[in-house]
């Protein structure tokens, strides 16, 4: 097995507000990308401390449960708030507001978990699966609301706000917030799953027309080979071309694969 990740900065950004983490442990290949809220302060440093903590808890089997999947999600907040007030007590409260997108593959087997929104995609031999997951309000459901009890009221009180998935698997259904979206397969060797933020939904050509996600799936994860750091080297050539179509990204975007 092999894993990758890459992040890139949005034109509309002055700071990237994503991380990604990837990487293999023994047995077990595990993917992370974290988005980090615009409006709230130090999210950029908030970000990669979430991804940490979520990777520290990667080789806790009875985390990784598709039955209870708010596990993966808890660890990683109430470790990151902790790691928060000890060691990095002068960043903002909200710095840990972002999402949590998260895979393990082990014993033949992927399980990924959705806290907020972006895209999963599972890619075979035969078939391209692929989860697209947003909040119809525009406001993600971040784990860090689950923390503070006046700021997991407020959210709640957003009108028709629903957390939409759309999958090509299985058609489309909605979620309540605070309830993850949890993808749970058999893998074979040679397949790839990856993870990437909601960046993919900010493409931009010259005209600022948008550009569908599911027009860019090949671009983020037709990989030619798998040796290093191969989901870097597919994102770099892919902007490299957006470049020549005059198009751009207005958010950041992250990517974290694990070739089985």
């Amino acid at each position: 097995m092999n894993a990758d990740s890459a992040f890139f900065i949005g034109k509309d950004h002055t700071i990237c507000e994503d991380y990604a983490l990837a990487g293999v442990q023994g047995d077990i290949a595990y993917a992370i990308v974290c988005d980090g809220c615009s409006a709230s302060p130090d999210v950029d440093f908030g970000a990669r401390i979430l991804a940490f903590q979520a990777k520290f808890g990667i080789n806790t089997d009875s985390q990784w449960n598709p039955k209870d999947p708010n596990r993966v999600g808890s660890y990683a907040i109430y470790n990151a708030r902790n790691a928060h007030k000890i060691f990095f007590p002068m960043l903002h409260p909200q710095a840990l507001d972002a999402t949590l997108l998260a895979a393990r593959v082990k014993n033949n087997r992927v399980m990924a978990v959705v806290y907020g929104d972006g895209v999963i995609v599972h890619r075979s031999k035969n078939e391209i699966k692929s989860a697209h997951i947003r909040l119809t309000s525009g406001a993600p459901d971040y784990l860090s609301y689950t923390l503070d009890e006046p700021r997991m009221e407020a959210y709640n009180e957003l009108e028709n706000n629903v957390k939409e998935v759309h999958t090509s698997y299985d058609g489309a259904y909605d979620y309540k917030p605070f309830v993850p979206f949890v993808y749970d397969s058999p893998v074979e060797e040679g397949d790839t799953i990856s993870l990437i933020t909601d960046g993919i939904d900010s493409f931009r050509r010259q005209d600022n027309s948008s550009i569908k996600w599911e027009d860019l799936v090949d671009e983020f994860t037709g990989f030619k080979n798998f040796e290093g750091q191969f989901a870097l080297r597919r994102i770099t050539a892919f902007k490299r071309k957006a470049l020549t179509e005059n198009w751009h990204h207005l958010d950041d975007i992250s990517i974290a694969s694990i070739h089985v």
